[in-house]
């Protein structure tokens, strides 16, 4: 992963709509038992594929954000991040680039501290 993320301009979009799920069913932002990833077309440039992929997260991230703010909740100014992914500097711009707030690693980014 790590060799393939130096691939990615994390300020261009990767060309791919991708609704990247484990399984089939949403519960969240979207409720919806039957909802299909969606992880086609499949590049033969991984690079590009692990960006898709990436792009897509980022997009249902921000989309649950604003579907709490739909709900009464405040708005999302910044987000703080742990675990592993805290420490992808691209994965952090690419979140930064479609939520539309600043993202920052938390000071530990360990997913449980204490």
């Amino acid at each position: 992963v790590t060799e393939l993320t130096e691939q990615i301009d994390p300020e261009q979009s990767s060309g791919l709509d991708y609704y990247p799920l484990p399984a089939v069913g949403e519960r969240f932002p979207v409720c919806d038992s039957t909802l299909q990833p969606r992880l086609e077309p499949r590049p033969t440039d991984d690079a590009r594929f692990l960006h898709g992929l990436l792009e897509g997260m980022a997009r249902i991230e921000a989309q649950g954000y604003k579907r709490l703010e739909e709900l009464g909740a405040a708005s999302v100014t910044r987000v703080v991040t742990a675990g592993g992914g805290a420490r992808n500097d691209k994965w952090r711009r690419i979140r930064e680039r479609l939520i539309g707030v600043p993202v920052e690693a938390a000071r530990w980014t360990q997913a449980a501290c204490g």
